[in-house]
């Protein structure tokens, strides 16, 4: 294990003011920054520092926020002109150079320096904030080390597993805050995201911002529920978010999102985390850092936190040692493919065998020379441990209380339909598919239709509405409502020939 410096921070302080009361100017070289609460201005304190900084961001959207409130810095990335940073370098205006760029714009900004004459390893220092979830940074893990002054930012220090972190001499600086730092946070697990994030936004009168991983359960979410079509807006990888514009009535953001971004409405919102299990790549959150890095981008605070999860107990993961053991295995295969391809003249098989290196799910794992990459290695076991909170509400839910950062709550809410069944729903069914699906909702809604109270029958049709989108579904639901499922089961669920039954049965005589 590296060693430790804590750093106490007092409520309200800047990380810049605690470490000068520590008797430093700015970061430390040779740091693995621990931040275990968010808004203390570990960024801003490197921007202003005196001295040339580069930034490596997680993503684009970190960058532009960062330039909306910082002078006299250079944010690049896609669509800035490479010719832009070979300015800014040669600029004489006697300010600091500080350059945000995202992990695999770093190449691109050595190669300029390199051009320029300028050695970036001695005269700038490397400063990596938040990346460990981003498998780019691996591609930039020799350049790191070859700086002279370096830190790493992270809200889960797994980088420190990396031996290179103790033959460079760094140890782990933990920020704690010095008084009691707890949110209110309430977990809903549930079989119908779409449900119960329904009721929950329909009370809320201030903003909402709703964070899920994956942009595909949001599309989807937003075809379910009206509300979201009519009131909001989605933020997703390319689109710019200005933080201080005014922002919808619902905000949807994508996990670009999760850090480093500043949010400041001039209302303090609701929050919503939305972890969908049922999408084709399960969209976890992991309560040990996203949610705090998540809750932390509202400045000026926020009303309410709630969780809406659903929960598979089939959810495939491995666990540390079935992970470390199928990375072992899948190593002798990897090794012995690079072996072949060493070994073979043939351009054909040579070909083959160097598809078959890069492309395989091992593949991320290791360097261009075929050695395991440690960080690499730490993030899978972090993964996989992630993905196991969510095969039961009592994982989730210890895996909250282990963090001691939220006062929990937990509610668990059965709807009617579930997840799996909106996602049979929305695929490319045959019409006659679909029909069969449809029927079986029709039938199952028939107990609350027989319910005689207001309550119920608003609710019943609720979700008949939630589950027609089109004519024929309603030509359908209006088959069964006047001559029940046994007439659409004889037509074979096919909608000419309910027709064709109807108007025989209509014909007089």
């Amino acid at each position: 294990m590296l060693q430790e410096m804590i750093i106490r921070i007092r409520a309200n302080e800047w990380l810049s003011d605690a470490l000068k009361l520590q008797g430093y100017d700015a970061l430390p070289s040779n740091c693995i920054v621990h931040k275990s609460l968010p808004g203390t201005g570990i960024t801003h304190c490197e921007l202003e520092a005196d001295r040339d900084s580069i930034l490596v961001e997680p993503n684009v959207a970190v960058i532009k926020g960062k330039m909306q409130k910082h002078r006299n810095l250079l944010g690049f990335y896609e669509g800035i002109p490479p010719q832009a940073i070979a300015d800014y370098l040669q600029r004489s205006s006697g300010a600091r150079k500080k350059i945000l760029i995202t992990p695999d714009a770093f190449f691109t900004v050595k190669e300029i320096m390199k051009e320029l004459s300028i050695n970036m390893y001695e005269e700038f220092f490397l400063f990596l904030d938040e990346c460990e979830k981003n498998f780019a940074i691996e591609k930039l893990r020799l350049d790191f080390f070859r700086f002279r002054h370096r830190a790493f930012v992270t809200a889960a220090p797994i980088i420190a597993s990396d031996p290179l972190m103790r033959e460079n001499g760094f140890f782990i600086l933990q920020i704690r805050p010095d008084y009691t730092y707890r949110k209110n946070l309430h977990l809903i697990t549930t079989n119908n995201i779409a449900e119960t994030l329904a009721a929950q936004i329909a009370p809320m009168k201030a903003p909402v911002y709703i964070f899920c991983r994956s942009a595909g359960t949001i599309r989807s979410l937003m075809n379910d529920m009206p509300a979201l079509r009519e009131k909001a807006r989605v933020f997703y990888r390319e689109e710019a978010f200005d933080p201080d514009a005014p922002q919808a009535c619902y905000n949807l953001l994508t996990e670009d999102y999760f850090l480093a971004v500043d949010i400041s409405p001039e209302e303090s919102p609701h929050v919503i985390l939305i972890s969908d299990l049922f999408t084709d790549q399960p969209s976890l959150i992991d309560p040990k850092t996203e949610v705090m890095q998540i809750t932390g981008r509202f400045r000026k605070g926020i009303k309410s936190i709630v969780h809406i999860s659903n929960i598979d107990p089939e959810l495939p993961f491995y666990t540390p040692k079935q992970a470390r053991n199928w990375l072992k295995n899948a190593g002798k295969i990897y090794a012995s493919w690079r072996k072949k391809k060493g070994n073979t003249h043939y351009e054909g098989a040579r070909v083959l065998l160097d598809e078959a290196l890069r492309q395989s799910t091992f593949a991320r794992f290791v360097d261009e020379n075929g050695n395991i990459i440690p960080i690499c290695v730490t993030k899978f076991i972090d993964e996989e441990t992630v993905k196991s909170f969510y095969t039961n509400v009592k994982h989730l839910y210890e895996a909250y209380m282990g963090t001691k950062r939220f006062n929990l709550t937990h509610t668990r809410e059965v709807h009617l339909f579930s997840d799996k069944d909106r996602l049979l729903l929305s695929r490319k069914l045959t019409q006659e598919g679909r029909n069969r699906l449809l029927l079986t909702h029709f039938e199952q809604l028939e107990v609350l239709r027989k319910v005689r109270s207001g309550k119920a029958q608003t609710r019943y049709l609720h979700l008949v509405d939630r589950l027609i989108e089109k004519p024929s579904d309603r030509f359908l639901y209006d088959c069964f409502i006047n001559y029940g499922g046994h007439f659409i089961r004889n037509s074979g669920y096919k909608e000419e020939v309910m027709r064709m039954e109807i108007d025989r049965m209509l014909i007089p005589g």
